[in-house]
């Protein structure tokens, strides 16, 4: 609770925990069990393929987590934090362990998925290459797909272009300027969603090589001239389109603050702690009943769905900051907790085990059918995963 104290919060890494729980079941259902045309979805396999979502939960996180600094000297009245020590911080934490993972992820399954290193020499082979080294690959339309090897890591290029507007935006959001930040960045976001990849998709194909605009299938991973959905896709993610759930975690930030300068009233707690486990609840069924396609494209959903889904993943995040009781007791669990403080390196990695589990390259004769393979990935990727959080992460 002391926003000065070095202890984790279980709760906060329970949350990332379920998050990265879900971005996987997004992916090992993608690549290992798919959902045939037709064919009614369980449950489970339903609410796996939204696991795209748990990116957006990641995003009010950060805002969330990275924001406080900003808040707590607003409060206090002392200066912000120091621009080049923020940025030097960042570094320190994500580029040691994402640079081992792209020198593995090129020098040594690159060959293994693609038969050679032939496609480095390409020209989106070298664009690939050079862009992902600095993070900035989801900027360009030929390596926003990272070679069919790693797709999970364009979310990453977008929280490294918010770090770099964090020092910003952050102050936008202190105090009750908020209240006319929050506003101006959901209209950003829907503005973006809904009018710039019209705006900009012609002039992308006029003037981008069309050497440079390969597309790699989500499944299969193989190259192919890059499609217009595909392209709508790419432009609607960009960071404009992205920034409300950055904002809403920066909100949540301001109030958290604002509730830890005093003590805060048990009323106020019990209610937001009644609030977010209704998210839990509510949530939970709708998004099973929803469409994958509606996610992607439909109108509804971008204008008000995804809206209402990321204050409720803010709800979520605040509860678990506060440690309110009964978020606290779901997500401070021995499960999600220790999953949730490897959840950096499971992200980078859990993939690229996927990919290699599908293509028989890894233990092909362990097991046979989708339920076995999901968890012979899973248990390959925990394992990797901790072994880069405690030769890498741990030591950076």
């Amino acid at each position: 609770m002391n926003p000065t104290s070095t202890e984790r919060n279980g709760a906060l890494d329970g949350i990332r925990g379920l998050a990265i729980l879900w971005v996987f079941a997004f992916h090992a259902n993608a690549l290992l069990v798919g959902s045939p045309s037709g064919t009614p979805l369980g449950w489970g396999q339903s609410l796996a393929e939204k696991g795209m979502l748990g990116v957006q939960l990641f995003f009010v996180l950060s805002g969330f987590l990275l924001a406080r600094p900003w808040m707590q000297a607003a409060e206090a009245g002392t200066p912000y934090p120091g621009v080049r020590r923020f940025f030097a911080r960042r570094a320190r934490r994500i580029i040691p362990t994402y640079w081992v993972h792209l020198a593995l992820l090129f020098g040594l399954i690159l060959p293994i998925l693609h038969g050679g290193y032939m496609i480095l020499r390409t020209d989106v082979g070298q664009a690939n290459l050079w862009l992902h080294i600095p993070l900035l690959h989801f900027l360009h339309p030929g390596s926003s797909s990272s070679l069919g090897l790693n797709m999970a890591l364009w979310s990453l290029s977008i929280e490294a272009q918010f770090y770099l507007l964090l020092p910003v935006l952050a102050p936008l959001f202190v105090r009750n300027r908020f209240l006319v930040a929050l506003p101006t960045a959901l209209l950003v976001a829907l503005l973006w969603k809904t009018y710039a990849p019209g705006w900009l998709m012609e002039s992308v194909y006029l003037n981008v090589s069309p050497s440079r605009l390969i597309f790699f299938d989500p499944v299969s991973g193989r190259p192919g001239p890059f499609p217009s959905e595909m392209m709508r896709f790419f432009l609607e993610r960009q960071l404009p389109g992205e920034i409300i759930a950055f904002a809403l975690g920066m909100a949540a930030a301001n109030l958290y603050t604002r509730l830890r300068s005093g003590e805060p009233a048990a009323q106020p707690l019990r209610s937001l702690d009644m609030a977010a486990l209704a998210f839990l609840v509510l949530a939970t069924p709708t998004l099973i009943h929803l469409s994958f396609g509606e996610i992607l494209t439909g109108v509804g959903w971008r204008l008000l769905g995804m809206p209402l889904f990321l204050v409720g993943c803010t709800l979520l995040v605040l509860a678990a900051a506060l440690r309110t009781p009964l978020i606290d007791r779901i997500f401070a669990s021995p499960v999600l907790v220790p999953i949730g403080v490897i959840s950096y390196s499971l992200f980078l990695w859990h993939e690229p085990v996927l990919r290699l589990v599908a293509a028989a390259r890894l233990l092909p004769n362990a097991c046979d059918g989708a339920p076995c393979r999901i968890a012979l990935a899973l248990g390959l990727s925990l394992l990797v995963a901790a072994a880069s959080y405690f030769l890498i992460e741990r030591r950076r």
